[in-house]
């Protein structure tokens, strides 16, 4: 049948039913299977807090933010952290009455980030600490999870599954995330792991996209930053794992929360069979 034509032509045939064929392929191939190209998002820049210690034993962090408007100072407590607004200028009335005085003799972590110079800052944690007699607060002691650590998209994405709120707020996620290995039965239950494991594609595009955008958005802002660093400090989580997040979520695909699951599972110690 093709004994008319030349090898020269043949050559040509063969090449382009390769190509056809190999168009094909690539045409059916499932959208739904094919990774998502990474972010392309900018770095989040240092956030240049420093750690000082009062001579009671409290643990302060300092930062150089705000503007003529002023700062924040916070007390970040066992439960929940406090935060002032003071002005630039003539700061030490607006604090003395601002004072929380149920915190009283309480455990608490200081944070302070404002256009006030070093000395400034320091003069105020002591003044907090002598006016309230705070006590050193214990951060809490373990760590996170290697698996969370390395799966930090998945490990938001199932946090949100769990405590939906959280999604408006992705700078208040960590208790939830250093918690996560004990909410592994609900997670891997069948009635929550398809809903809560297996993201579409686009539905994860969108997703990571989202909470990238706000996790940039909350690291930018003075008052979000205390609350950040707060968390970090008292869930002794390592001081760069909100900016790993940030870039995981840029590179991470939709089986994230899958592997992690899978992860947890697998370093999950045996439980010991029941005595009858």
């Amino acid at each position: 049948m093709l004994h008319g034509f030349s090898r020269t032509t043949l050559s040509a045939l063969i090449i382009i039913c390769l190509l056809l064929i190999s168009w094909i392929n690539l045409g059916w191939k499932d959208e739904e299977q094919q990774p998502l190209p990474a972010l392309q998002q900018p770095p989040l820049a240092a956030a240049g807090w420093q750690f000082w210690q009062s001579l009671e034993g409290v643990g302060v962090y300092l930062r150089s933010a705000g503007d003529v408007n002023g700062g924040y100072l916070a007390l970040r407590t066992t439960s929940a952290v406090y935060t002032l607004k003071l002005p630039a200028t003539d700061w030490a009335e607006n604090l003395k009455q601002q004072l929380p005085g149920n915190l009283k003799g309480g455990p608490a972590l200081l944070l302070i980030a404002g256009p006030w110079d070093e000395l400034s800052q320091k003069t105020m944690a002591a003044y907090v600490i002598r006016s309230l007699n705070l006590q050193p607060l214990e951060p809490l002691s373990g760590s996170l999870p290697a698996c969370i650590q390395e799966h930090l998209a998945g490990a938001l994405w199932l946090t949100q599954a769990l405590l939906p709120a959280s999604a408006l707020q992705p700078a208040h996620a960590w208790a939830t995330l250093y918690s996560l290995p004990d909410s592994l039965d609900m997670l891997i239950s069948p009635d929550t792991q398809t809903r809560t494991a297996d993201p579409t594609r686009s539905a994860w595009a969108e997703w990571r996209l989202e909470q990238a955008r706000l996790l940039r958005q909350s690291w930018q802002d003075d008052r979000d930053q205390i609350d950040i660093q707060a968390d970090l400090a008292y869930y002794r989580l390592p001081e760069d794992l909100y900016r790993q997040l940030y870039h995981q979520l840029g590179q991470s695909q939709k089986t994230a929360p899958a592997e992690l699951l899978h992860c947890l599972s697998a370093t999950r110690p045996q439980r010991e069979p029941s005595q009858h």
